[in-house]
């Protein structure tokens, strides 16, 4: 999931960077473009993966919760079918009610944790936004500061082939992890490491 969400934040930079060279008026007889590639930046960045093992740790809670109380369902469901022949109306029907108390616990449980606006989706928010935040602004501002009309996200598709020149990949990733070590460069710049050129 944490993936899908790199994928779908990162590309729409690219996008943004294009709109405001349009609104700004500018009329260019070259666009330079460049892209990067989410899923290699999701892969190879130590910390997303740190990220991913930690929202694995709370999701699993989560779906052990969730199989503790379907587990319970079914043994009520196995009991009230062995044993209900034998138990009289009113009992039968007080552990009927018990198992559709339970059974609906369960469903309200996992649409609260699953569902659109459930736990799981703010849970990925909440520890992907920091590597999303700092990667947008890594990339916007190559864009801006060497002039780039165009950053794409191969990982999204659009892209079936691409000149390697062009690949900011690499650029991004050298970035992040100059960050970590606490090392600010001048300006994005003097990060070349590969990936400028123009495009038609």
């Amino acid at each position: 999931m944490i993936r899908h969400r790199l994928r779908r934040a990162l590309h729409c930079v690219g996008f943004v960077l294009a709109l405001g060279v349009l609104a700004a008026g500018e009329a260019r007889a070259e666009l330079k473009i460049g892209f990067i590639d989410s899923d290699r930046i999701f892969d190879q960045y130590a910390k997303t993966k740190e990220v991913q093992d930690a929202f694995n740790r709370e999701v699993q809670d989560l779906a052990n919760s969730a199989r503790e109380m379907k587990t319970e369902i079914d043994d009520l469901q196995r009991k009230l079918d062995s044993q209900g022949p034998m138990l009289s109306e009113t009992k039968r029907e007080e552990q009927s009610k018990t198992l559709q108390d339970k059974i609906s616990a369960y469903e309200a449980f996992v649409q609260k944790n699953w569902g659109p606006s459930g736990e799981v989706s703010r849970l990925n928010e909440q520890f992907l936004r920091p590597i999303l935040d700092r990667v947008s602004k890594i990339v916007t501002s190559i864009g801006q500061d060497e002039g780039f009309s165009l950053i794409l996200d191969a990982a999204d598709g659009n892209i079936v082939f691409g000149d390697r020149t062009l690949d900011l990949t690499d650029r991004v990733l050298g970035a992040l992890r100059d960050e970590d070590a606490g090392v600010q460069p001048a300006g994005r710049k003097g990060l070349n490491t590969g990936g400028s050129s123009t495009g038609q």
